[in-house]
């Protein structure tokens, strides 16, 4: 089985309950609690979006400090994490996937693999990841990506993982034989390039081959105003946008109305992204 009918497999494994073949790639960069100890507070709205909405596959990327933080223990030592991953891990339409920073291939190997062991221990606390989501990566940086793939792969032994890859753009066909979900498009929504899933226009650019698609990801920050084509921000065009992101069997979306640092800035708050589902 290559390596892509493999993640696939996984992915459908894992969430056996799902109908919908677009899910949500939710970067939860927001600190999970307001209080210590409260229960991940500030992760509630995505908890119960993600209850909501049972039939739409998950991934959410957890991030305490550019990676698993400084500690080396499971959940960075915070009791807050360790309780938000929990509850995250809970549900079967949710697969928790640790960050890293790649920096474009800047960032010293010695530490990226260092980071990626670290969340492969995560799982020593019952707050396992289940995959790595390599952030700045870049059409030239392969090699070192693939490295740091390899070494992911082994780390985690043997629990099959998902890698995410962020260009944030188009890069070349080598990169689906080794990440698992590519994020094609990573902008604000007025800007010009924005995808148009029906006329194609973003998407086909930037995915080497159309059968590539379902491992495609599009990531749409600053979701207010309105589009480059005019059309009003709103929960309206939120839902035009995902519906036509499903009938394209795209992989994975994510949108929001601020930065990564809030899931309840409307319209587009994390709610409303599992009710256009």
């Amino acid at each position: 089985m290559s390596l892509i009918r493999a993640a696939s497999a996984l992915l459908a494994t894992s969430m056996a309950a799902s109908v919908s073949a677009t899910g949500v790639l939710l970067p939860l960069y927001l600190y999970p609690s307001v209080d210590y100890d409260d229960g991940a507070a500030n992760w509630k709205p995505a908890l119960e979006a993600i209850a909501a909405s049972p039939n739409v596959p998950w991934l959410v990327v957890v991030n305490p400090a550019n990676g698993p933080g400084a500690t080396g223990e499971p959940g960075n030592n915070d009791v807050n994490y360790i309780s938000g991953v929990q509850q995250l891990n809970a549900h079967d339409n949710v697969q928790t996937i640790g960050y890293v920073r790649t920096d474009y291939g800047a960032s010293p190997a010695e530490e990226l693999h260092a980071n990626i062991t670290n969340w492969a221990n995560w799982a020593s606390a019952n707050v396992g990841v289940s995959g790595i989501f390599f952030d700045e990566t870049s059409e030239d940086s392969f090699d070192y990506l693939n490295t740091a793939i390899t070494h992911a792969r082994s780390a985690f032994g043997a629990q099959q993982i998902v890698t995410v890859c962020n260009p944030g753009a188009a890069v070349g066909a080598e990169f689906y034989g080794i990440c698992d979900v590519v994020i094609v498009f990573e902008s604000y929504l007025n800007n010009p390039g924005f995808p148009v899933y029906e006329g194609k226009a973003t998407i086909d650019a930037n995915t080497p081959d159309l059968s590539y698609k379902p491992q495609a990801a599009v990531i749409v920050h600053d979701f207010v105003g309105a589009a480059a084509d005019g059309r009003a921000a709103d929960t309206a065009l939120l839902g035009s946008y995902v519906q036509e992101a499903k009938e394209a069997e795209l992989g994975w979306v994510y949108y929001c109305s601020a930065g990564y640092e809030s899931i309840t800035a409307t319209p587009a708050t994390v709610g409303a992204l599992a009710a256009a589902f």
